[in-house]
């Protein structure tokens, strides 16, 4: 199984609710959401779109990072939780870093007591003998290693068939500019059966968190494809790369072009999923969707490139 990393923003939630609709999630695609902002209606709403259907979806019950730097409080924790309890398909995850102790585990599991759920692992600074004792709990249903901050030790003691490896394929650069040709991305799904029930990844985002910034002076497109098997980024950036050179919407307009044109050249490796026709349709009518659409599209289609290459469709 693959299990997206997401950090719950929006075009997170749209690509991944999007792609629910599209294709069977189930034992194929499970995402990990870990929120970053306080306005949870967006996430609320994708909980119960895939509750409703059954399928699978880890949220992370004590996010850190942005908003939600100074803790959670009670007024955003409720309404996710009660999702949770609504929705049996959903399982709450706890991250686990260094500053996680063992009475925080215990509470967290007490509380879940009766459903599945997922412990996170990132620097997470546990005994031996503790996490023996969580891998011989039968109701976590996954042990998610994040970026590898997990001794090989202390993960060799995890059940296989509930260990997920969660890495960064990413490389990301300063700036779009810097961008360039293809990258090798991953070949985990080739593997990951040895050593694990599943992996995944952050997408093209990367696992840094961003919170975003001004206008770009390029755009650049990050596209998976499948080649020889494994799985690679090709970085299509506008000619114009200098703030003050053309508008956003004309350097949107040159590099999904490139894309355009690599895509029909090479379908068997890209796929010919919703978002390839919808950047041909762009292109074709000279029109510019936003850069949030384009950052969704993207994260879209590396989702529904790896499902084609789990399922065999690629």
């Amino acid at each position: 199984m693959y299990f997206p990393y997401l950090y719950a923003r929006q075009s997170e939630l749209l690509a991944i609710r999007d792609l629910r609709g599209n294709y069977a999630l189930r034992d194929v695609l499970l995402p990990i959401i870990e929120p970053v902002n306080r306005d949870g209606s967006r996430l609320i709403r994708t909980l119960n779109e895939f509750g409703e259907a059954g399928d699978n979806l880890i949220v992370v019950t004590n996010p850190h990072q942005h908003e939600f730097h100074a803790g959670v409080g009670d007024a955003w924790i409720g309404p996710v939780d009660g999702a949770i309890v609504a929705h049996p398909s959903l399982i709450p995850g706890l991250l686990c870093t260094h500053l996680t102790t063992a009475q925080e585990v215990r509470t967290f599991l007490a509380h879940y007591r009766d459903r599945d759920v997922a412990l996170l692992y990132m620097n997470a600074r546990f005994t031996d003998a503790a996490v023996q004792q969580l891998a011989a709990q039968p109701h976590i249903r996954f042990h998610v290693n994040l970026q590898e901050r997990m001794s090989a030790a202390q993960r060799a003691f995890l059940p296989r068939n509930k260990v997920v490896d969660v890495r960064d394929d990413f490389q990301l650069k300063a700036r779009n500019s810097d961008y360039e040709g293809i990258e090798f991305f991953t070949d985990r799904h080739l593997n990951f059966q040895n050593t694990a029930v599943g992996f995944g990844d952050y997408t093209i985002l990367g696992a840094t968190f961003q919170a975003g910034g001004g206008q770009p002076a390029a755009v650049a497109i990050h596209a998976t494809f499948k080649d020889r098997g494994a799985v690679w980024v090709e970085h299509f950036v506008s000619d114009d790369i200098e703030r003050d050179v053309g508008t956003v919407g004309q350097k949107f307009l040159q590099a999904a072009g490139k894309l355009v044109v690599r895509a029909n050249e090479a379908p068997r490796s890209f796929g010919r999923d919703q978002v390839l026709r919808d950047y041909q349709a762009d292109v074709a009518g000279q029109h510019f969707p936003g850069l949030p659409k384009n950052k969704e599209r993207q994260i879209y289609h590396h989702l529904a490139l790896m499902h084609q290459v789990l399922t065999g469709a690629l």
